[in-house]
Order: structure tokens, then C-alpha cells, then sequence
């Protein structure tokens, strides 16, 4: 129970310290990261004045002091004819539709939205970009057209959104006439901040922010498609709900922004908004009741920091970022990194178990074909053993009859003769009493003797040794087959050889061997690097484990094309009597 508490406090706090960090990050973005209070010269009752020196060296953020004509479609040659039109002054994204603020009124119809910029003296190339403006327009400079999107007019109407740039000459005064009409999106009328500035810094701020975007698309996308692999291969609900999210966070951004007909599926802004939070509210709630899982704090965060998005947006409605994306994609983003960060566990989980089976299934094939050749080794030794007892009669009459013959000195050279020839019939040699290490050693000298190897073995150590005989097969398997590997390499003519001492002090097991090899090691932050790829080499990082699990320690080095492996090894069972010399 005192763990449980425990554990709810803990996640209590990191709550907690989320939501404090993620808000005075809004915060910070909201004031230094918005074209709303961006410094600058701002309009005043739509007219701009701009610096004389400085206007053309950065981006003006036209968000205030519109002069806006509603329920009128006007050309700058009608605001000359008739300066009688009734007008007021906005600012950007202050009403979400045409009805400026009154709850009777129709969000829909048409506007004309009109400013004057006060340039500099000396003529030069201006740029204005106007992001999506719902849902036609037609913009007017300095009395002519410049562009026109969609079809404005009443009895023609044709709706069009998209991203354009417009670019003038111009000096001293310039008059920006926008007519706007809507009929049926969600939002009406200019609801992004217009840009002023020179071209190129117009269209290096549109570059960043299409990489920006690209960049974010792509990374949710690799990360549902790899959570929906995860998924496919797991059946886990987590996954599951981590896709559902992704592609109705993807869905509901193609219906708002690329089709203006998802107004007919959303007959108010606010349910697109009570979505977003029943998905925060549920993410939260879901991942408090998962407090035993290894995932659940990141997860925790990300949703965190996506609920306390939304409410950054509700607090700070005029927020329009200069770099990146407003405060739900910047929590989405993060709850999607968050995402990311569990695969990626996943991922990096289940490689490290894969690689751990392979490593496993290797050395206990390794171990199968050792014993394999160890046993029909042993089985030829003891079928030569019997066909020498059955000849060793003959040879006892032989010594029998020399003997009653007085003949000593025939009789020494026939004992002779038969002393040569028994030890060239049974030339087995044992190395030591572990049966997997013996025959492992073993199975090594046969491989070696096969690729004309040199193999040198001598061995002193006891039977017991406390350590594992799985432990044992990794250790000497890794070692003799990277010394193969390194001896084969050797160019011809050039000596090969494989040399191996074992032996037991003061309770410790020391192990040293010796290759010829060529090149030299090559070292990292991590270990040593692979001579078989770029890597970190798996044996010499086994070995190395193994040895620090058994409270000792595996060093590594390389001189004159000899390389040298020390490692020893803290036995868990003394026993220092029962010994075999090899």
C-alpha cells in the first residue's frame, strides 16, 4: 500500500512539474514568439509608417488597425467615389467569422479589408504574403489588381484557399485594397496575419515554415506506421490508440483546411475543440491507470504537455507563431515525440532480445557440435582402446616366450616397438574435467587443425568452478572463434597460431591467449570496434560482461601482429586440489 502511494505521488509531482514547465513555455512563445506582439511599427487606424532605413532590412506583422467595410465587395476606384462607406478598425483573428462580434449576425457574407503603408522615399521591390484567407478574395495595389483567388463575387462564387505572395514596385505610399467573401467555412474572412517585408525574407520565412511542416508530417507519419507495425505484430491496445490518434489528428486537418465543405460536419468551431479535449481528458486518465508500465511516464508527459496546449490556446487566443506551429500543434508535436520515445523503447527492447537469442541459439549450437565432435572423438578413442586390449595378448606371448628364451635383448626392442605403437594408436588428450570447456577446446583444435592453425593449449584449473557452463561456452567460444577468424586472415607464409593458458590463482581463474592477426584494434567510448564491420565487435563485448559479472575483468591489446586477450575471472568454488595439467 506504502508503494502505491508512493508511486501515486511520484506521478502526482511529475504531473505537477509538467504542466508549470509547459505553460511558462507557452508563455515564453506567446510573448517572443508571436506575430501578434511582435516589435515593430503597427498600424494606426489603417495607416503604416514605415522606417526609413529599417523597413526593408525585416518583416512587418500587418495583425492591427484594419479599416474594415462589412457586407461590402469594394475597389479602390468605389472607396475614391464614395468615402462614405461604413467602416471600422479590427485586427486579425479577432472574430472567427463576419459577424464582428454580434451573436445575432450571420458568420458568413463579405468584407473589404483596407491599410495604407507610408514607404521609404527610394523605389524598390515589396512582397506581401497572405496565408489562408476564407474563403475568395481579390487583393488590390495601389489601385490595380494584383491577384485574385476564388471568385468573390455574389451570383459567380467560387470558393479557392491557398498560400500566396504578392510582390510590387513601390515607394513613398502604397494602398492595400483586399475584398473578402465567405459562404460556408468554418471561419470567414482573414484569420491569418498578413506579412510585409522584402521578397526574400518573405519567402526564406514560407521555406522554414514548409520544411518545418514537411519535417513534423514526416516524423508522425514514420511514427504511425511504425506503431501500426508494432501493433500488427503485438496486438497491443496502446499501439492501437496511438494510430487512432495520429490519423484523426491528420484527418481532422484535412477536412477543416483542405475541403471548406467540413463545415457540414461541423456545424460549430466548439466541437472540434470538445474533441481535442475528450482525447486529452481520456489520454490523461488513461495513462494515470497505467502507472505499472515502463512507458508510462513519458506517455504522461507528452499528454501533459498536449492538454495544457489546449489550454494555452484557450487563455492566449491571438497567437500566431512566427516559427513552427500554434499551441495545439506544439503539444501534438510533443505528445507525438512522446510516441515516438515508447517505439522506440519497443523497438530497442526487442532487437536487444533478439540479439540476445541469437547469441544464446549460437553458443548452444556451438556447444551441440563441440560435444557432437568431442563424443565421436571419445567413441574412436575407445573403440582403438579395445582393438589395443585385444592385440595386447598377443604381444604378452610374444614377451612370454622371449622371456623363457633368456633372449632380453629382443625382448627390449620388441617392448620398445610395442610401446611406440600404442601411444601413435591412442593420441586423445584430455585438457581438463569440464566437459564443455574441454570440448570446446577441442572442437577449436580440430577447426584449427583443419586451416592449417597452429594451436597451442595447456590448462590448469579446477573441475568446480561455480560458473556457469553456458557462461563458459559465450566466453571461450567468442574468444577462440574471433582468434580463428584473425589467424585466417594472415596473409600465406606468414605464421598462424593460436595459443591458450588457463590456469587458477588465489581463487581467481586467469586466461590468456594469443593470436597472430593483422591490423590493429580499434578502440572506442564503448569498447573495441569490430574487425568485421563498423560496429562495436559482440564477442569482446560478451567476454567483457561475462568477466564483469564474475567480479573480474577482460583487457584487450595488440603488438607486432600478436593480439593478446587477459581475463580472469573470481571463482565461486574453491577448489584448488582437483587439478589436470594439459
Amino acid at each position: 500500500m506504502a508503494a502505491i502511494e508512493k508511486k501515486n505521488k511520484l506521478w502526482t509531482l511529475i504531473f505537477g512539474i509538467t504542466v508549470i514547465l509547459s505553460m511558462t513555455a507557452f508563455f515564453l512563445m506567446y510573448r517572443m514568439n508571436n506575430e501578434y506582439t511582435a516589435r515593430g511599427e503597427q498600424p494606426i487606424q489603417g495607416i503604416l509608417c514605415l522606417d526609413e532605413e529599417k523597413a526593408a532590412g525585416k518583416l512587418h506583422y500587418l495583425a492591427r488597425e484594419w479599416q474594415y467595410f462589412p457586407g461590402k465587395l469594394l475597389t479602390p476606384d468605389m472607396l475614391k467615389e464614395n468615402t462614405g462607406y461604413y467602416s471600422r478598425y479590427i485586427s486579425i483573428g479577432e472574430y472567427g467569422g463576419m459577424e464582428l462580434g454580434d451573436k445575432n449576425a450571420s458568420p458568413y457574407g463579405c468584407g473589404t479589408y483596407r491599410m495604407i503603408l507610408i514607404l521609404p522615399k527610394k523605389e524598390q521591390t515589396w512582397a506581401l504574403s497572405l496565408k489562408k484567407v476564407f474563403s475568395a478574395y481579390r487583393i488590390y495595389i495601389n489601385g490595380e489588381l494584383a491577384g485574385e483567388v476564388g471568385d468573390p463575387d455574389e451570383k459567380t462564387y467560387k470558393e479557392q484557399i491557398m498560400n500566396r505572395v504578392f510582390t510590387f514596385q513601390g515607394s513613398e505610399m502604397a494602398e492595400i485594397v483586399i475584398a473578402v467573401a465567405d459562404k460556408n467555412h468554418v471561419k470567414s474572412g482573414i484569420q491569418y496575419i498578413p506579412v510585409f517585408g522584402s521578397p526574400v525574407q518573405i519567402n526564406m520565412q514560407r521555406g522554414l515554415r514548409v520544411l518545418g511542416s514537411g519535417f513534423a508530417m514526416a516524423f508522425c507519419i514514420c511514427v504511425m506506421f511504425g506503431v501500426l507495425t508494432v501493433y500488427i505484430r503485438t496486438r497491443t491496445y496502446l499501439s492501437l490508440m496511438i494510430d487512432v490518434w495520429i490519423v484523426a489528428a491528420f484527418l481532422l486537418e484535412i477536412f477543416v483546411d483542405i475541403l471548406p465543405s467540413a463545415g457540414i460536419f461541423y456545424e460549430a468551431s466548439w466541437i472540434s475543440e470538445a474533441v481535442k479535449w475528450v482525447a486529452a481528458f481520456y489520454m490523461l486518465v488513461n495513462t494515470f491507470g497505467e502507472t505499472d508500465c515502463g512507458y508510462g511516464k513519458i506517455v504522461l508527459v507528452g499528454t501533459t504537455v498536449y492538454a495544457c496546449s489546449l489550454a494555452a490556446d484557450w487563455i492566449w487566443p491571438l497567437y500566431e507563431p512566427i516559427i513552427g506551429g500554434r499551441f495545439p500543434e506544439t503539444g501534438g508535436m510533443v505528445l507525438a515525440i512522446a510516441f515516438a520515445c515508447v517505439l522506440w523503447r519497443d523497438l530497442s527492447e526487442a532487437y536487444k532480445i533478439r540479439l540476445t537469442y541469437e547469441i544464446y541459439s549460437k553458443q548452444t549450437e556451438l556447444r551441440l557440435l563441440a560435444q557432437k565432435k568431442h563424443y565421436e572423438k571419445l567413441k574412436a578413442q575407445m573403440d582403438e582402446t579395445s582393438r589395443v586390449r585385444h592385440d595386447m595378448r598377443q604381444h604378452l606371448r610374444v614377451l612370454a616366450a622371449l622371456l623363457e628364451q633368456k633372449q632380453y635383448e629382443e625382448m627390449q626392442t620388441y617392448l620398445c616397438r610395442y610401446t611406440r605403437e600404442f601411444q601413435e594408436r591412442l593420441t586423445y588428450q584430455t585438457y581438463c574435467k569440464n566437459q564443455v570447456t574441454d570440448a570446446i577446446l577441442h572442437y577449436y583444435e580440430e577447426i584449427c587443425r583443419e586451416k592449417r592453425i597452429s594451436f597451442q593449449c595447456q590448462v590448469e584449473a579446477p573441475e568446480n568452478t561455480g560458473i556457469e557452463d553456458t557462461d563458459f561456452c559465450r566466453l571461450f567460444g567468442n574468444l577462440l572463434e574471433n582468434a580463428v577468424e584473425a589467424a585466417e586472415r594472415c596473409p600465406d607464409g606468414s605464421p598462424r597460431f593460436i595459443r591458450v593458458q588457463i590456469r587458477a590463482r588465489n581463487n581467481k581463474l586467469l586466461i590468456e591467449e594469443e593470436n597472430s592477426c593483422t591490423g590493429s584494434l580499434r578502440r572506442g567510448r564503448d569498447g573495441i570496434f569490430s574487425g568485421k564491420h563498423s560496429g562495436q565487435g559482440i564477442g569482446t563485448a560478451s567476454i567483457s560482461e561475462i568477466a564483469a559479472r564474475y567480479g573480474g575483468l577482460a583487457d584487450f591489446q595488440d603488438h607486432n601482429g600478436i593480439f593478446k586477450a587477459e581475463i580472469f575471472l573470481r571463482l565461486t568454488k574453491k577448489d584448488t586440489e582437483d587439478k589436470l595439467f594439459g
